[in-house]
């Protein structure tokens, strides 16, 4: 009966009431199938994480070598911009983090809201990395200008490259979430979410820190 009802409710649009113990196990008779698959998808994770840590300690590794070969690494001025970007994304990270919360706790209306702020937020470090590229070449500052410029923007690229991907999980859990579609089976979708974006949170803050002492 309990099944009967829970399926239900999700054809009907709304959200299943016992669908909210993904976080510890889930329940129901796939409880060990679930179980196998969120361990696969955070073995993944941490596979894609570690991937991502290694191709940027060598475009830093390169940075480092570079600088040091002469002195015409030139100097090149941080748009503010870049410190907004810092502080949206940081915040970002904290409201998805306190969405996914809110899921654990079976309180989906305050979910999918929260999860849809935090997700706007994304897309708006995203367009704020475009706006201070735009500004750079403005200055003068080109791809092919100097070595400096051309590591900056690589790496700057390389991490966005990587937040294009997050936000596109990020996207696919608000929608998905929206439409009552978010049961127990996907919930692992927003644990993996949530952790890679606040590993970007982390990349991000060293590049700054490398900005701010390198460049």
């Amino acid at each position: 009966m309990a099944r009967t009802i829970t399926e239900t409710g999700s054809n009907q649009g709304g959200p299943p009431p016992n669908e909210f113990d993904d976080f510890n196990g889930g329940g129901g008779d796939n409880h060990d199938d679930r179980g196998a698959s969120r361990r696969n998808s955070l073995t993944g994770l941490i596979v894609l994480m570690c991937a991502s840590v290694m191709t940027f300690s060598a475009f830093i590794s390169a940075v480092v070598v570079r600088r040091g070969l002469g002195t015409d690494w030139r100097h090149l001025p941080l748009p503010e911009i870049f410190w907004w970007n810092t502080g949206v994304l940081i915040l970002s990270s904290i409201i998805l983090d306190i969405a996914r919360r809110q899921l654990r706790k079976g309180n989906r209306v305050a979910f999918n809201w929260t999860w849809l702020a935090g997700t706007l937020l994304g897309v708006g470090f995203l367009a704020g990395q475009v706006i201070g590229w735009e500004q750079l070449v403005r200055d003068g500052f080109y791809m092919h200008g100097n070595s400096s410029s051309a590591f900056f923007y690589i790496l700057t690229w390389a991490h966005a490259s990587h937040a294009i991907a997050g936000l596109l999980a990020l996207l696919y859990v608000a929608i998905q979430a929206f439409r009552f579609r978010l049961g127990p089976a996907k919930r692992t979708v927003v644990t993996v979410s949530v952790v890679f974006w606040h590993f970007l949170d982390v990349l991000w803050l060293i590049l700054m820190a490398l900005f701010i002492s390198w460049w």
